[in-house]
């Protein structure tokens, strides 16, 4: 059983591939097609533009994912494959970049501590502001002659 996101992404990429040659279909093993096709979601109706290109429609991220390993494995020569095999390397590698540069524990508590820094300089600002008032009956004893003895 697969979820409603990749059932939904194996049926946006059956009807990218009824709508491609029959040149690129037959390179597809019957046995991953029967997969695609028992896998696929049986509610979910793609309404992708065909008149515009491949990389302009919007499609969802597990259609691009089924078709990359459809590309990679089916319709491409040895020599496409290893360098389609290093774009996507180079892809995770930047990626894992830029997450390391979000996430980097140095960096996550060097800015936590300027933030504390700032939110209790702006603390210190407002509590100066805040008027303390007295109460009424300590007020109501200082203001009047009754002393006790």
């Amino acid at each position: 059983m697969v979820s409603v996101e990749f059932g939904e992404g194996i049926s946006e990429t059956l009807d990218i591939l009824e709508h491609l040659d029959t040149m690129y279909t037959s390179k597809i093993p019957k046995r991953f097609m029967n997969f695609v096709d028992k896998n696929k979601s049986v509610t979910y109706i793609s309404k992708l533009d065909y008149s515009k290109k491949l990389n302009e429609m919007n499609l969802k991220e597990e259609t691009k994912d089924i078709l990359a390993i459809i590309y990679m494995n089916y319709w491409c020569n040895s020599k496409q494959k290893s360098s389609y095999i290093n774009l996507l390397k180079y892809n995770e590698e930047k990626y894992q970049e830029e997450l390391n540069k979000k996430y980097n524990t140095d960096n996550l508590f060097r800015n936590k501590t300027q933030t504390t820094i700032q939110q209790s300089q702006s603390i210190q600002h407002e509590v100066a502001l805040v008027e303390v008032k007295e109460k009424f009956f300590i007020k109501f004893i200082k203001n009047s002659n009754i002393f006790f003895i």
